[in-house]
């Protein structure tokens, strides 16, 4: 599958879009709406975040896949790597993968990865050495544990979503 990648400011007209197709996290993360607009968007204009797309020639503007990532002084970060049901097992992820290594300057970025998700990360964060460093019960998600990779999640107990 042909597909094509790219980056998204914050002024783009896909920001609304990106948000509906990621909609779902909703249920996951309660707190998502916010997180996207008032953190990601804000970011993208300083550096501070950056969102990549993937769109297939055929998907007649669908967004088939987002990454958004994180960097800082502090903290280098996949928050976001999605890709749907219909474009998986086409090397998007690992193309989000390999985008995120570049733009990160890391080929240990932290990503957490929520229990009811896990199985649909193995095989990717096995190929790529991801190493499991810690399960978080309860942080982003009653009755749900955070699995982080390649790093510690922390955060000041009244704050949520990296």
């Amino acid at each position: 599958m042909v597909c094509n990648i790219k980056r998204i400011t914050a002024v783009d007209s896909k920001i609304d879009s990106i948000f509906s197709e990621l909609s779902f996290l909703r249920t996951e993360y309660p707190d998502f709406y916010s997180w996207f607009y008032d953190k990601v968007v804000p970011e993208l204009s300083n550096g501070s975040r950056e969102v990549f797309i993937a769109q297939t020639p055929l998907s007649f503007g669908k967004v088939n896949g987002v990454l958004i990532l994180k960097k800082n002084c502090s903290e280098k970060k996949i928050c976001t790597l999605y890709v749907d049901k219909e474009s998986r097992l086409n090397g998007i992820g690992q193309r989000f993968i390999d985008i995120a290594f570049n733009e990160l300057d890391t080929d240990k970025p932290l990503i957490t990865v929520s229990d009811n998700r896990i199985s649909d990360f193995s095989r990717l964060l096995k190929k790529n050495n991801f190493e499991i460093v810690d399960s978080l019960s309860n942080y982003y998600s009653e009755n749900h544990v955070e699995y982080t990779f390649n790093g510690h999640l922390y955060l000041p107990e009244n704050v949520k979503y990296a």
